[in-house]
């Protein structure tokens, strides 16, 4: 039995991070492998990702605290719902690193060091570090399965970092990549050639993630699920136009400092707060329309079969890639249209899957060929 350590962004309190960090362990562990995740947490991704008004100094935590007077409960429950997410849903390493200095100095056992998949190849996402391309390996295999350079590689990932990126590289055993996008920047700066791999999530079926789901709606009545790793006014402004043509109310699950101001006060918006990475996936599958600007927010709506809307999506590398294989392109909303006809057609989403487990099993080859 392989004992294979994985390392990516297991620990962000971000939907997709942790249910693709789940997705590819649990991939891993049908395929027998004795699978781990290395515990790793920057103290800079830690500090990110505590509640808004648990940061800074005593000053400016009494400020937000009163800025965020209402959401603090729920606020501190979403918090609580991502640890235990990480508590009770993965097979962790005995011990949490926090620097790359750390993981060297620790005699790791794996016979296999896998590092992917999600944004851990971005250099300009704030959760990067250098660990992700496995410096610190003393020994055993080394495999990347399908990270990400984000959403638009030739801007994010600097020339500055091509040295650095194309030593790491060149001393991986099999490397794959996510989409197009990061094929063609890898390309560039090391001269690698990766195929392109299915994200961890896409590799589970859907019957897998629908378990998951917990059997009462979150939401009694119609929603649209709004969601966006950050905020763009433009992508709130079509989901309240979207709301005010099918009448339903608009839930959305994020907050930052911009949430105690215009959008807190719209009657057709709620804010659901608490929401960890399962009820993320309550939220989709219950929703009769998602709409947003996310990666993983096209991958759960595909896989549980909700109508959704992607906005200025064929312009994100990842969701051009996902929306491509698909066939879904059509479900891209330019910021330009304001005509949400077309996106009230039925969506096949049996052709979609279809096509997904079709590129699946392709990719669980690939994982076998370089890992069993």
């Amino acid at each position: 039995m392989k004992r294979v350590g994985i390392i990516t962004f297991h620990a962000a309190h971000n939907y997709g991070s942790m249910l693709q960090a789940y997705a590819l362990q649990q991939v891993l562990l049908n395929m027998g492998c004795d699978c781990e995740i290395i515990n790793f947490r920057t103290r800079r991704q830690k500090v990110f990702y505590y509640p808004p008004f648990c940061h800074g100094r005593w000053i400016g935590m009494i400020r937000r605290l009163f800025l965020y007077w209402r959401d603090v409960i729920p606020l501190m429950k979403k918090y609580y719902l991502f640890e235990s997410f990480l508590r009770n849903k993965y097979i962790l390493s005995e011990k949490e690193y926090q620097t790359v200095y750390d993981l060297s100095n620790e005699d790791f056992q794996y016979d296999i060091y896998l590092s992917g998949s999600d944004q851990i190849w971005n250099t300009s996402c704030l959760d990067f570090d250098w660990a992700y391309f496995l410096p610190f390996v003393k020994r055993g295999k080394k495999i990347a399965y399908a990270p990400s350079m984000g959403p638009k590689p030739f801007i994010e990932v600097i020339e500055e970092n091509g040295r650095n990126i194309k030593k790491y590289i060149l001393s991986f055993d099999s490397i794959s990549v996510r989409e197009q996008g990061t094929a063609d920047r890898l390309l560039m700066l090391s001269g690698v050639c990766a195929p392109i791999m299915l994200d961890p999530t896409l590799l589970l079926p859907s019957h897998y993630w629908e378990k998951m789901v917990v059997r009462l709606p979150l939401v009694k009545e119609d929603y649209i699920f709004l969601y966006m790793p950050s905020y763009d006014e433009r992508v709130f402004m079509k989901a309240e136009m979207l709301s005010n043509r099918l009448g339903m109310k608009v839930v959305v699950s994020q907050i930052c400092e911009w949430a105690g101001h215009e959008w807190r006060k719209k009657h057709n918006f709620q804010y659901l707060l608490s929401v960890g990475p399962i009820e993320f996936l309550n939220l989709c599958k219950n929703a009769k329309y998602t709409i947003g600007l996310s990666f993983h927010l096209v991958v759960f709506s595909i896989l549980l079969h909700t109508p959704f809307i992607v906005i200025d999506g064929m312009n994100d590398s990842r969701i051009r890639s996902l929306l491509t294989l698909t066939k879904l392109e059509s479900r891209s909303m330019s910021f330009s249209m304001t005509d949400f006809s077309p996106y009230f057609s039925p969506i096949d989403f049996k052709i979609a899957n279809e096509l997904i487990a079709n590129k699946s099993q392709e990719c669980l080859k690939w994982l076998r060929r370089n890992i069993i």
